[in-house]
């Protein structure tokens, strides 16, 4: 154990001391102070680092949503991109496709329009060879039956002329077969073989005459409206004497025939003054049955 003992401290020193341990003490709350504002500085930053992190946070969070939202947004961008090609590319596809189709519909209708034209032009093949034959076989009749079918023909024109003249001559054929046949007094068949004379040709040469033979059957045949029509064209034309004394006698026939008594007296006696020199057996049948009609008219005034 130390025997060393402390120097006793006199009054001055003691002053000195405690002012020493003031001072000491003020720097001790000053550096207390300083601690503690110091802790509270740090408490301060600390939190500040936190809210700093935080938003740091936040924000990397943000950056992310933000990058994602931006990557979707050009994925939909590019998606859309592409789909709209896509249907742009398939409208397009579409339109091709269906103007193929029309394309294809008209190649289709202009095939059967060929098939049909080869069809027609087949069967006007057959009936051109078949006009040749007859044409041929001098068949003129039945010739100018057939070019009936070969009329729509661009160039039937050709035939045109040739046709005439078988139309001319099948009918001229057929008027003196009625003539033959009239002097045969089968008068049925020379009325039938007029009427397709007609047919053939509606203004011969020899209308005027052809005229009269219908209207002559017609009599024979008691139809004597239709002999009357046909009589009184036949009066329009030239004929020899001989007919036409015929046809005006043969009116007058007619009108007493079918009752007009009236009529057919003017006509007898009409025929009487104009024939009685150069047809007196008819003049005078002609003079005897005006005055039977004329005693009828005179009976018939009282």
């Amino acid at each position: 154990m130390s025997t060393h003992r402390p120097l006793p401290i006199s009054a001055n020193k003691n002053d000195e001391v405690l002012k020493e341990l003031g001072t000491v003490l003020n720097e001790a709350r000053g550096t207390r102070d300083v601690s503690i504002k110091t802790q509270q500085e740090l408490t301060g930053l600390n939190v500040e680092l936190k809210q700093i992190s935080q938003r740091q946070i936040m924000l990397e969070r943000r950056s992310m949503f933000n990058s994602a939202v931006a990557y979707v947004i050009f994925v939909l961008l590019i998606f859309s991109g592409l789909y709209l090609n896509f249907n742009a590319k398939v409208s397009t596809f579409d339109a091709k496709l269906e103007s193929k189709k029309r394309d294809i519909a008209e190649l289709n209708r202009q095939v059967t329009d060929l098939k049909r034209d080869l069809g027609k032009w087949e069967q006007w093949e057959r009936e051109l060879l078949e006009f040749e034959r007859l044409v041929r076989e001098d068949n003129k009749e039945e010739a100018v039956r057939r070019f009936g079918s070969l009329r729509t023909l661009s160039f039937a024109g050709l035939l045109e002329e040739l046709i005439v003249k078988f139309k001319g001559e099948v009918a001229r054929e057929k008027y003196e077969r009625g003539v033959q046949a009239y002097d045969q007094k089968s008068f049925s068949q020379a009325d039938k073989l007029f009427e397709n004379s007609i047919t053939y040709d509606e203004a011969p040469p020899y209308l005027g005459d052809l005229l009269y033979y219908q209207g002559m059957c017609a009599l024979r045949l008691e139809d004597y409206e239709r002999a009357t029509e046909l009589l009184t064209k036949a009066q329009t034309f030239k004929h020899q004497r001989k007919i036409r004394a015929n046809i005006d006698y043969h009116l007058a026939r007619a009108a007493d025939m079918k009752g007009e008594k009236s009529t057919a007296r003017r006509l007898y006696y009409r025929f009487y003054l104009r024939y009685r020199h150069s047809e007196k057996h008819r003049a005078s049948r002609a003079k005897r049955r005006y005055e039977q009609l004329d005693k009828i008219r005179s009976r018939g005034r009282r």
